[in-house]
């Protein structure tokens, strides 16, 4: 004689394979230590190096810490002086901040909830700082003799690679080859 067992369904949320977490869990995860690393490196590069002090560190014949007060958005571009601008790109970025907040909730892969928490980590202490200080702290310089890639901080790097990987994402992520698809089962010829 047989015994039949119902199988019940798992429940059905969107879990990845890192301890259980569900991807929103994984995303304010990432939010998180993006935040804190970019906490940590000013802190560093503020209080124990004192580079605000000593100006510029070289490292490498082509890196350097330099101190730099960036009071305008990304890579020092539309600079907002004075207390208005200051605080309009606090609340500008506070609301891209909530859109993509938003958006990561309802991600479906990890890539994109890996991009979409890089984004807001980074955004967030950017935020902090600008809020806190009336400018962002940059401090990593790229240079070859006299050309110099912007300085930069933490914070931008993990922005910057979080678009990188929406980007890839947009182009290469499975939404994309489920759209392909789509599109040669509808073509008529």
């Amino acid at each position: 004689m047989m015994i039949s067992v119902p199988v019940v369904p798992k429940p059905l949320r969107k879990r990845n394979n890192m301890k259980g977490l569900t991807r929103f869990q994984l995303g304010l995860t990432i939010v998180a230590l993006a935040f804190v690393l970019d906490r940590l490196s000013k802190w560093w590069i503020t209080d124990i190096l004192e580079l605000p002090k000593i100006q510029m560190v070289q490292i490498l014949p082509i890196f350097n810490l330099q101190w730099a007060e960036n009071r305008g958005v990304s890579f020092s571009m539309f600079t907002a002086d004075g207390d208005l601008g200051r605080w309009m790109l606090v609340g500008v970025t506070l609301l891209i901040v909530i859109g993509l907040s938003v958006w990561l909730k309802s991600a479906q892969t990890r890539l994109l909830v890996v991009a979409l928490a890089l984004v807001i980590g980074g955004a967030l202490g950017n935020i902090y700082d600008r809020a806190l200080f009336g400018y962002v702290i940059d401090f990593l310089q790229f240079h070859v003799g006299d050309w110099s890639f912007a300085i930069f901080n933490v914070a931008d790097s993990c922005i910057s690679v979080g678009a990188a990987l929406l980007l890839w994402d947009s182009f290469f992520g499975p939404d994309t080859k489920k759209d392909r698809s789509e599109e040669k089962t509808s073509d008529p010829r």
